[in-house]
């Protein structure tokens, strides 16, 4: 199966909450950013969504259709209420897992594998899917990883808390919150970076003031609204920024060290209180010298750590390049890996303003995004579409099969491997890019055709096969994991279907494949069941295999 065979398929052819017994703590919707609208929007005027469209909309924007019902549901309640009820719905604090979980092992410390779980409890079990989706979407940009692995547990979870408290708020908050999140200064070396000293040979470390500008914000080059490069008058590309302004922000995020530290570089590391504040300023190593910034932007001497670091924030966030920087790469989590430049355009436009006057509002950039004529045409083009990430994918497989463990909770670690696993694992990352970067165009026609293919660029004939591996003993084994947290698979409801193979294959089609389903893969699969031993259980373990890796599947349309 080539990359352009997946991506070709793009064309088309004819939540309940935790399942713990003693759920972690939440946050109410009235406590977080892009929250808090008191009534819920008139119905909508518009003519009720399709099945498929209900369906492919709930693809973009949650961890996997849990059923018919759900797609039922969002058909009678139109997009605008759907989406009102996601804005205001609460969302579980990771940190609060761990808590949990040291609590049930009598006092234990937290471990990595403890910040793993809690990731996957909000996607199978939470009601908050589309904060979930954004939060790994940003978490996709902003990255951190345990790839090492040294980051701390309460680091790791406490960062994807603040992911999920700003997924609808302020990208500028966002940046503000990125910058001060001890795991982040840990991971890019912000934390203890100090103004130069000529006699201990201190200098200002650069990595996270390169990185926040590379990756986080605005980019190698200067674009336009629609995402597109700018050109100079002998139409090469304009850089956004030099070295020299690297140095320049290096210095201005200088004399920042962890909360709990009571002088410089002098902190407990081991205890949850190093990880879940903002770092702390410490003005004696701080550089507080003038600077030049983005476009020559002058800070004054003198001034203290917090003074200049909101003033290189404002810098980085008032840039033209965030806009259509940031929308395009929260389309391309979202929705399509090669979004028009039009389409571009519209979002960028309402992150620049969401019509209030307000700059960088991520509940309306996230609402434009879902409710761009773009994303809801279901006669798209033949470009249009991305590659599920496999995370994505194994998710979508076990909420559709009502996934649950004796205990209410998961051991879903290590899934990177690419002999046994999926290629992919939240937290971890291979390195501050991210698994794959935007701007991956796998070699041969998607290249020549000028397309991009993120998520292709973890696609290997080695991944393809352990894809299979991993999803045959899946349904194989009914269930993933082991002992009280094994998740069990519920196949009840496919196999009342299964002894006919046509009802079974529509099923499928609606759960998995957005009601989408070629012909060909519908007629095959139709064909395989009707030739097996009417053995209801393998039915459904053949189909659920054959569906794990079909292009119908894997690539979202």
């Amino acid at each position: 199966m080539s990359a352009l065979t997946l991506l070709a398929a793009c064309g088309g052819a004819g939540g309940g909450g935790s399942a713990s017994s003693s759920p972690p703590a939440t946050v109410t919707a009235e406590n977080l950013p892009g929250s808090g609208q008191t009534a819920p929007p008139a119905a909508a005027s518009d003519a009720q969504p399709s099945s498929a469209d209900a369906a492919r909309f709930l693809t973009q924007a949650t961890f996997g259709i849990k059923s018919v019902s759900e797609i039922n549901d969002l058909r009678a309640k139109g997009y605008p209420l759907w989406l009102w009820e996601q804005f205001n719905t609460g969302t579980m604090l990771h940190t609060s897992y761990l808590d949990q979980q040291r609590l049930r092992e009598s006092g234990a410390k937290a471990t990595e594998e403890m910040s793993y779980e809690a990731v996957w409890q909000q996607w199978l079990f939470g009601k908050d899917q589309l904060r979930a989706r954004m939060a790994f979407a940003l978490g996709e940009i902003v990255v951190i990883s345990n790839i090492a692995p040294d980051i701390r547990p309460y680091a790791m979870s406490s960062y994807w808390d603040m992911l999920n408290r700003n997924a609808f708020g302020n990208y500028r908050q966002v940046l503000k919150d990125v910058t001060l999140h001890p795991a982040m200064g840990y991971y890019l070396n912000m934390i203890n970076s100090e103004k130069e000293d000529t006699k201990t040979g201190a200098h200002p470390n650069e990595n996270y003031a390169r990185e926040v500008l590379q990756l986080f914000s605005i980019g190698l080059v200067k674009l336009n609204i629609d995402g597109t490069p700018q050109l100079d008058g002998s139409g090469k590309s304009i850089p956004t920024y030099d070295e020299a302004t690297v140095k320049e922000f290096a210095r201005a995020f200088t004399g920042w060290s962890y909360p709990n530290a009571t002088k410089f570089d002098d902190a407990e590391e081991e205890v949850p209180a190093a990880w879940v504040s903002p770092m702390k300023p410490f003005p004696a190593q701080h550089d507080n010298g003038a600077k030049t910034l983005l476009n020559g932007t002058a800070i004054p001497a003198g001034q203290t750590p917090q003074k200049d670091l909101e003033d290189a924030i404002d810098n980085i966030f008032n840039h033209p390049n965030v806009g259509p920087f940031i929308s395009r790469q929260l389309i391309q989590r979202l929705v399509t890996s090669n979004p028009s430049k039009d389409y571009i355009a519209r979002v960028a436009t309402v992150f620049n303003n969401d019509g209030t006057g307000v700059r960088g509002n991520l509940r309306a950039v996230v609402q434009a995004i879902l409710l761009d004529a773009e994303a809801r045409n279901a006669a798209a083009p033949v470009n249009f579409g991305k590659q599920r990430e496999p995370v994505i994918r194994f998710a979508n497989m076990l909420r559709a099969l009502n996934a649950k463990s004796a205990n209410g909770i998961n051991m879903i670690h290590y899934l990177d491997s690419a002999d046994n696993g999926l290629g992919q694992s939240p937290l971890l990352a291979p390195s501050v890019f991210n698994y794959f970067s935007p701007n991956y165009r796998a070699p041969g026609a998607i290249a020549k055709a000028g397309l991009y293919s993120p998520e292709f660029q973890i696609t290997t004939e080695t991944t393809a096969v352990g894809s299979l591996n991993f999803f045959a003993d899946l349904f194989n084994n009914g269930g993933y994991g082991w002992g009280d947290s094994r998740l069990k698979l519920d196949t009840t409801e496919l196999e009342a279907l299964a002894s006919t193979p046509s009802a079974l294959t529509d099923r499928i089609n609606a759960l998995f494949c957005n009601y989408q389903m070629s012909s060909t893969m519908r007629s095959r699969m139709i064909t395989m069941l009707t030739a097996m031993p009417a053995n209801r259980s393998q039915r459904v373990k053949a189909a659920l295999i054959l569906t794990s890796l079909s292009p119908d599947f894997v690539v979202q349309r």
